[in-house]
């Protein structure tokens, strides 16, 4: 179990005396809110994009969502949950999810292509790899700004891993909005237009992790 140091634990305690505890309902109202929001939000945008198969067989479009899914719920229950003890996972749990997701992803779609290997065809063109970049990117906004909201401010320990966790499943979920989109199985094309959000905002999350997610103390000034 991850130790916190003396000084370190007792400065948390001194400010918790300090700070009011928030109302439980209140917060779980806000956080219930915030989630509904980023849902409505990520579905109002894919259902003004539109649902295409694109010549892909339904049973692989089904098979690859259950499992893009799979993996952006696993890395969303990571990043957003503190586990047994108030300082949250080990650190080294939440690293592993949030560098694991991407290449994961990658290997679960390749590996449904194998039923399907006529989805393969067809590479795409640059604008269209640039276009399904900034869609994906755009599709996870909904969901990030939901996760940071519910997880804001409550990681004493490691902050930084916590934000690379929920931005992976971020742009995880994106990917999955997407999915449902865009036709193309190219592996570059998925690669850079519908992997690549998930280390972009894991990326983004870990370098912002302390700001929004760290436990400060208020000045009395």
């Amino acid at each position: 179990m991850t130790t916190l140091p003396p000084d370190v634990r007792a400065a948390i305690l001194a400010e918790a005396k300090k700070v009011p505890s928030p109302n439980r309902s209140e917060t779980r109202r806000a956080n219930a809110i915030a989630i509904v929001l980023g849902v409505a939000t990520a579905v109002t945008m894919i259902a003004a994009l539109g649902l295409t198969l694109g010549g892909r067989p339904m049973p692989f479009v089904l098979l690859t969502l259950v499992g893009w899914a799979a993996i952006a719920l696993a890395t969303s229950v990571v990043g957003e949950a503190r586990g047994k003890t108030m300082l949250g996972r080990a650190r080294v749990v939440v690293v592993v999810f949030a560098l694991a997701s991407a290449p994961a992803i990658f290997a679960w779609v390749m590996g449904c292509t194998m039923g399907w290997p006529e989805v393969l065809q067809g590479a795409g063109t640059i604008r269209q790899h640039v276009a399904c970049l900034l869609a994906t990117l755009l599709l996870s906004t909904g969901p990030l700004v939901a996760l940071a909201f519910v997880r804001r401010a409550s990681d004493p320990v490691h902050p930084r891993a916590t934000g690379a966790a929920i931005g992976a499943a971020a742009g995880a979920w994106g990917g999955v909005l997407i999915d449902m989109h865009c036709p193309l199985v190219q592996p570059m094309h998925v690669a850079l237009a519908h992997v690549a959000p998930v280390v972009i905002y894991a990326t983004i999350g870990a370098l912002l992790g302390s700001r929004l997610f760290g436990v400060r103390a208020r000045s009395d000034r």
